[in-house]
């Protein structure tokens, strides 16, 4: 019985026929997400089980865990260069002084962004 309102398609293998699903219709789901994506999706699957089944029956986790990757990458970036403002590189030939202050300054960022923006029940 064939249905002509349904615009499924099938792939057949060995005389069986398996609808072909797509999780999301999103072009980015198919891209590896950041290292901001996974800790957001991973706590959201620990924590808050009920939401990440729901957005994923949605088909919308994937754009939701992208969003937040970019946020927290701008938000970092942002971070940075204003932390630069109130506490510039020290002026200095060593270089590892300067890495070192940078390093600094990117995990107090990171650590703001993890609670504000990672840590986040969506």
């Amino acid at each position: 019985m064939k249905n002509e309102a349904s615009s499924l398609r099938y792939t057949e293998r060995d005389g069986i026929r398996f609808p072909n699903l797509q999780i999301s219709n999103d072009p980015l789901a198919d891209q590896p997400l950041g290292r901001y994506g996974r800790m957001a999706l991973e706590y959201l699957r620990d924590h808050h089980f009920d939401r990440y089944t729901t957005l994923k029956m949605e088909g919308s986790l994937m754009e939701v865990m992208h969003r937040v990757q970019e946020q927290a990458a701008t938000k970092i970036e942002f971070l940075i260069q204003q932390m630069l403002v109130s506490a510039p590189l020290p002026h200095t030939e060593d270089t590892l002084e300067r890495t070192r202050h940078l390093n600094s300054l990117k995990l107090t960022a990171e650590e703001i962004v993890i609670r504000e923006i990672v840590l986040e029940s969506r």
